[in-house]
């Protein structure tokens, strides 16, 4: 049977004392706590197609595929062919661990052979996304076409490389770059020029009119841009990509406050006194300051051309969210002119009304919810959402970086 807590005392006190014993079980906070994630994610798909917060390097959109096409040539297929795809990525942690140096972005150091979330999953869809991956089914109905293959004629018609000469029954791009030597003994992150000029062809081929394509072409060093509205990465995006840009910095400016009003109202709800109360009133006051200085481009904001966009990248939203962050931009406004709107009852009502109709039981802000409150830690540092700017930096300066140097000759394939 699965250990649980039961609260054996009903004091408040008795309470708070037994959940700080407990701190290191509790949860952190999730990113979205008022749904804003629709047109938050329809800016970063339009910037940076393929890309998502759990991707960490580039080379691993070449990883997934010569693991994959490996498996496919030695024809196995279904369950088998599914089992040997995790062994496999299960040896690349390893092989990362004994062959990369630097180790930042392995995806399951921690987890090892447990991990959940294996880089194909991870890099699925962004292999589609940028045309290396040709075909359009699920990693399962892959392992089932290579099974349905398997019983095909033997005598097909294959490059010296062993990949299919049909296109019909072509998984991956034929221009795929070739697997080195003894990858998964040992393995590093590092792009070869072959490589970066690879994937930034494919970024510009599928998605020309992307921020990410704009970057790999006109950058001439890595970036260390903290966002991507940075006055650095302007003379990079053309005037269109310049102007979605200031549209998804003045949201993401305003969305800011309402996760600070909402952290603030879970802390103060949890605990009058909470050392969040303080701390975050701190960054709502900050939050005012940053929109008064910007108050005359806050109220220039053409609100008309802000939803036209988000419809004409196939954002449409619910009518609840569009409503509820037309509300927060008015609000946010008001803050721009010097009001204390995290004061306002009303605006505070609007909060925890938001909350409640997204997560209904379990939201946080609802009285009798003291186990949500118990198990949420809360954030002082709760930043201005980046549109996956984060993680899509790392991927861009991986290529980036390896632009420049000099062509080298691919490595023999390893040995099956």
């Amino acid at each position: 049977m699965a250990s649980s807590f039961t609260w054996l005392a009903f004091s408040e006190s008795e309470r708070q004392q037994a959940m700080q014993v407990l701190d290191l079980f509790r949860e952190k906070s999730t990113l979205d706590e008022l749904g804003f994630a629709p047109i938050r994610d329809a800016f970063a798909d339009h910037f940076f197609p393929g890309t998502s917060t759990i991707q960490t390097r580039a080379r691993y959109f070449l990883f997934v595929p010569w693991i994959l096409k490996r498996l496919e040539q030695q024809r196995f297929a279904g369950t088998e062919f599914l089992t040997r795809v995790r062994n496999r990525e299960s040896k690349l942690i390893h092989a990362l661990l004994a062959g990369d140096p630097d180790q930042n972005g392995i995806i399951g150091r921690d987890a090892m052979q447990a991990l959940k979330r294996m880089p194909s999953a991870v890099y699925w869809r962004g292999l589609h996304l940028w045309g290396i991956r040709l075909f359009h089914g699920s990693l399962e109905q892959l392992a089932k076409q290579v099974g349905q293959q398997d019983h095909q004629s033997s005598h097909r018609v294959t490059t010296d490389d062993g990949d299919p000469v049909d296109s019909a029954s072509t998984v991956w791009f034929q221009g795929l770059p070739k697997e080195p030597a003894n990858m998964l003994e040992k393995a590093v992150f590092v792009l070869t020029r072959e490589e970066a000029e690879f994937l930034t062809g494919r970024i510009c081929t599928h998605h020309p009119k992307s921020i990410l394509a704009s970057v790999l072409v006109r950058a001439k060093n890595e970036i260390d841009s903290e966002f991507v509205w940075d006055p650095k990465l302007q003379p990079l995006l053309s005037t269109d990509q310049q102007t979605a840009v200031e549209f998804s910095r003045l949201f993401a400016l305003c969305a800011w406050g309402a996760s600070l009003l909402y952290t603030r109202m879970v802390a103060k709800l949890k605990d009058p006194e909470h050392k969040l109360v303080d701390a975050v009133t701190h960054q709502l006051i900050a939050w005012r300051d940053i929109l008064c200085r910007e108050a005359t481009i806050m109220h220039g904001w053409d609100l008309a051309a802000f939803w036209a966009f988000l419809k004409n990248i196939d954002c449409r939203p619910t009518g609840p969210t569009r409503k509820f962050a037309a509300s927060w931009i008015d609000i946010s406004l008001r803050a721009a002119d010097g009001g204390a709107v995290w004061e306002d009852s009303d605006v505070q009502k609007l909060v925890a009304t938001r909350e409640l109709s997204l997560k209904k039981q379990r939201a946080r802000l609802r009285p009798e919810n003291y186990r949500g409150r118990d198990r949420w830690q809360g954030d002082v540092t709760v930043r201005p959402m980046d549109y996956r700017w984060g993680p899509t930096r790392n991927i861009l300066n991986d290529i980036l970086s390896a632009a420049n140097q000099p062509f080298e000759n691919a490595e023999g394939v390893e040995n099956a």
